[in-house]
């Protein structure tokens, strides 16, 4: 973060301003176990903690400036900003500092695919640029700001994934960035328990187009039904990328070379460009597809964009390739939706060739009345998928049990059990050398805590 006085921050935060003015900060935290000497402290109250507890100990690590909806007696060179609600102020505070610099935005949210479509772009673009890009998954209304407030001014482009779990919330986040170019990747049923139907995540999405700049471009998934149902309709540029034939960046020739990774052919300003991605998984063509729309936009070359491709590696708990012994371990537990499941299941067959397969699926969260029908659509892939065992862990996972029996999987080749730790001991048991293992849950299952203690044999030869 540039440095920032009192003073400026409070102006920008319509705060009350107590203490010195000319006090600095040059980092922000909101949390003082990594909070480090020059840092703006944001008190925020939160479901476990209250971020006003730890005002004092903010002060006594270095913190030089406070953001807090409580009065604290303030000494030295430091200051405190009082204001009604640190989350807004927060908000406020990025959404006035973005505007300091002269960069490209580029705003990212959809159902899924959202972090590794960042990650695509940001390498793709980096090859021209200096990219700013959010930090994992920052990408709520506190880590959203964050991200903004790590800007410098050594960047000429920023790219940020917005997530949302309920309507105004990517409109919120919107505003502070302001895109210049805005993608959706598609509309799927994740929180669909809160939102009600697709059509309304549809709308919660395109609150994009709200925040987004006069002269701004969007691009969405061609091959989404919802949103390619969409040409015409809005009062921007769209480009649609996929490979349907009413796509402007429209990908064929797709090849699966297993766990090497993928390549296809895609149309590049009236030349045809073979891309290779090394990442497994024929559904990250799509992924690439809006990285090269937005390459694209953005005046990248066609080399370049081949080149960022290339450079591309999954993050830890996304398609993460791992090897335990003789033991290949997909680590796919970061989050879930019917898509990702089906697309990972894929992945699966493809990477365990003529080894024996074996799917450990957690339960997929907050998919309200759908869940049922989704946890059976899932299982009834493991089955269409020939994957030799299903693993089914947690109260909704019945229904992988249920649809993979229904679409005519062996009931012998399926275990379930009420939670993670109960499956241990029976997964130590079940898998073989050579075996090709996927674990996939929704994150708030824990399932990534137990892959360690399933091979912890492994891990000590």
């Amino acid at each position: 973060m540039e440095k920032l006085r009192a003073d400026k921050i409070s102006q920008w935060v319509n705060g009350r301003l107590i203490g010195n003015e000319n006090a600095v900060a040059d980092k922000v935290s909101t949390d003082t176990r990594t909070l480090t000497k020059g840092s703006l402290f944001v008190a925020i109250r939160g479901e476990k903690f209250d971020g006003h507890d730890f005002i004092g100990e903010a002060f006594r690590k270095g913190a030089g400036i406070v953001l807090s909806e409580k009065e604290y007696p303030v000494s030295g060179d430091n200051a405190v900003i009082l204001v009604k609600d640190t989350v807004k102020a927060l908000g406020d505070l990025a959404r006035n500092y973005i505007k300091l610099f002269d960069l490209t935005v580029i705003g990212i949210t959809g159902s899924v695919g959202k972090t590794t479509t960042k990650e695509m772009i940001a390498q793709v673009l980096s090859t021209q640029y200096k990219v700013h890009k959010t930090m994992g998954n920052f990408n709520n209304q506190i880590g959203l700001p964050l991200s903004v407030l790590n800007l410098d001014r050594s960047h000429s482009v920023a790219v940020f994934e917005m997530g949302m779990s309920a309507m105004g919330e990517i409109d919120y986040l919107s505003r502070i960035i302001q895109p210049d170019i805005g993608i959706i990747t598609n509309i799927g049923i994740s929180h669909i328990e809160k939102l009600g139907s697709r059509q309304n995540i549809l709308r919660a999405k395109l609150e994009i187009i709200n925040g987004m700049k006069e002269n701004g471009v969007l691009i969405l998934n061609g091959d989404d039904e919802l949103l390619s149902g969409l040409e015409g309709l809005l009062p921007m540029p769209v480009v649609f990328y996929g490979i349907n034939d009413n796509c402007n960046v429209k990908g064929y020739g797709i090849e699966s070379l297993g766990e090497k990774g993928v390549r296809f052919t895609v149309n590049i300003r009236n030349r045809d460009v073979d891309i290779f991605l090394p990442v497994p998984g024929i559904h990250n063509v799509s992924d690439a597809l809006a990285a090269i729309a937005c390459a694209i936009e953005m005046g990248i070359t066609d080399e370049n964009i081949q080149k960022g491709l290339i450079q591309y590696s999954s993050e830890k708990m996304r398609m993460n390739i791992v090897e335990y012994g003789n033991v290949k371990v997909i680590n796919d537990t970061y989050n879930a939706a019917p898509a990702s499941s089906m697309a990972a299941l894929s992945v699966l067959r493809e990477i365990s060739g003529s080894r024996r397969s074996i799917a450990v699926l957690g339960d997929m969260l907050e998919l309200g009345a759908y869940s049922e029908e989704a946890h059976k659509s899932v299982g009834a892939c493991v089955a269409h998928e020939n994957i030799n065992y299903l693993v089914a862990i947690g109260e909704l996972a019945k229904d992988y049990v249920v649809g993979a029996v229904e679409a005519g999987m062996d009931k012998k080749r399926i275990l379930h059990f009420p939670d993670p730790e109960s499956a241990v001991d029976s997964l130590r048991e079940l898998i073989e050398p050579n075996d090709v293992v996927l674990f996939k849950a929704s994150r708030g299952m824990h399932l990534d805590r137990i892959i360690e203690d399933i091979f912890e044999d492994a891990n000590k030869k």
